[in-house]
């Protein structure tokens, strides 16, 4: 069996070819081999691969193929058709669509065309000949560890670049994901994802498929989704992969119940007969049942994961990270009451914030120039020095103000050291927390905007001083 998609920006209103022929969409017959399809492009379904709820996935031909062409699609593809034009399945196709338009990595398939209208509504897709995971193990029971941190590799940066397009993808498992012709994995079916912080979300019903899906998923927490809802999928099909067992089919390895338990499932090497502790670390990592103590980013992970692979050092829980939630009530108590501005003061005091909130002395680090560590620091107190090359080249000091939080968010290594100049306190954040925060106090959130906005205003080239400061004079005189 395979399965296919991909990401063309291009496409415009189509209309399918067979609609002057078959009629209304309540008229028209099913799709099977034979049917002719239009939308920028001819196509024509040859064999089925795959049938869900609301439609299934051909393979088909371009009739229109031209390798003349830069935006042509290629000879063969796959195509996801609706049994119905309306109802709920069109809803996650439109869903489907747009996400992955959003996306544009190697790890996401490519969309090349689609119609929406007309007697079927359907979306041309990138064809993998080899089909999903969940086709091939079966076949090939446990793995060898390097097939495991590729495919958390593969998944982990797919989920990345959703991530940063604030997209959940909420349903990942075997089934989708999908072979890739090097050797890789890529992730697919975006049908139930859905903007990253929304609340209670566009779907009114649990989401993802049992076996793989988080616990808050499982108990319809709505208000618990974020990126982290995904590591726990990303997590879940590892193990499968490393075990060789189809969790869908084995609801009793579940732990999610269990009061005393801290992961979700059993330990990895418990169904290994050889499992390196890094291994184990990483993916129980992912499969922890309180969100708030799995990783907070898929950057994060990934970094992890770069590093076992390429035998490097990797400071999993991060200095940054320790410090949290060792001060004592009564200093934490006496920081808050320092505080000035009331907005600041009203958050430190909401209920399980405190545990962000860590303490740094005279020249400790709080970060390095090129680290992988995915924090972001709400200045509490004290001042941070800023440095590049060993060279210092700003100085933060005041409540209020965010450092590193564009590293954080978009996952990339640090452009600075920062290091602690006199007693500092600080709320360290890691992505997940982060954007939960600026999503639950818009006041903060606007403030995380305009300190961006005045980054780049002061940002080399971003403006010529000497023609503001000449406009500005002329507009006073006016």
């Amino acid at each position: 069996m395979a399965v296919a998609e991909s990401s063309h920006p291009e496409s415009g209103t189509l209309q399918s070819s067979a609609e002057a022929v078959l009629g209304t969409p309540e008229e028209a017959p099913p799709p099977g081999r034979g049917t002719e399809l239009r939308g920028r492009f001819r196509y024509r379904l040859e064999r089925r691969l795959g049938r869900g709820a609301f439609g299934s996935v051909f393979q088909a031909r371009c009739l229109d193929y031209d390798s003349r062409r830069d935006d042509s699609p290629p000879a063969r593809v796959a195509v996801k058709i609706l049994r119905s034009a309306r109802g709920p399945g069109l809803s996650m196709l439109k869903r489907e669509l747009s996400a992955m338009l959003a996306l544009d990595d190697e790890r996401v398939p490519q969309i090349y065309d689609w119609s929406l209208e007309g007697s079927y509504a359907f979306v041309v897709m990138q064809y993998y000949a080899s089909g999903s995971l969940r086709d091939v193990m079966p076949l090939q029971g446990p793995v060898e560890e390097e097939v495991v941190w590729r495919l958390l590799a593969d998944l982990l940066t797919a989920l990345d670049t959703a991530h940063r397009a604030s997209i959940l993808h909420l349903d990942i498992k075997p089934a989708n994901v999908l072979l890739g012709d090097d050797g890789g994995y890529v992730l697919t079916d975006f049908g139930v994802s859905q903007a990253s912080r929304i609340g209670r979300g566009l779907l009114p019903m649990s989401v993802g498929t049992p076996g793989y899906q988080a616990p808050e998923q499982r108990l319809e927490k709505f208000e618990q989704y974020d990126l982290r809802t995904d590591l726990w999928g990303v997590g879940a099909t590892a193990w499968a992969l490393a075990t060789g067992i189809n969790l869908a089919e084995r609801d009793n390895l579940a732990r999610n119940d269990d009061p005393d338990s801290i992961y979700g499932l059993p330990p990895l090497s418990d169904y290994r007969i050889y499992c390196s502790p890094e291994l184990e670390n990483t993916i129980m990592s992912l499969l922890r049942l309180d969100p708030a103590q799995r990783p907070g980013s898929a950057a994060e992970v990934l970094a992890r994961v770069a590093a076992n692979v390429s035998g490097s050092p990797f400071q999993a829980e991060t200095f940054v990270a320790t410090r949290r939630s060792t001060l004592s009530d009564e200093e934490v108590e006496e920081v808050v009451e320092s505080l000035v501005d009331p907005l600041l003061m009203a958050l430190c005091r909401q209920r399980g914030f405190r545990r962000f909130i860590a303490k740094y002395e005279d020249g400790e680090t709080l970060c390095g120039e090129g680290d992988r560590s995915y924090y972001a620091f709400l200045l509490l107190r004290g001042d941070v020095s800023i440095l590049k090359n060993g060279r210092e080249t700003a100085r933060v000091s005041g409540e209020g103000r965010f450092m590193g939080e564009v590293a954080t968010l978009v996952g990339m290594p640090r452009t600075a050291t920062m290091v602690a100049s006199g007693t500092v306190y600080a709320c360290v954040l890691n992505a997940a927390e982060l954007e939960r925060f600026v999503t639950c106090n818009p006041a903060m959130g606007l403030r995380v905007i305009r300190s961006f906005a005045l980054r780049l205003s002061r940002a080399p080239g971003a403006r010529n001083d000497a023609a503001e400061d000449d406009f500005l004079s002329r507009l006073r005189r006016t």
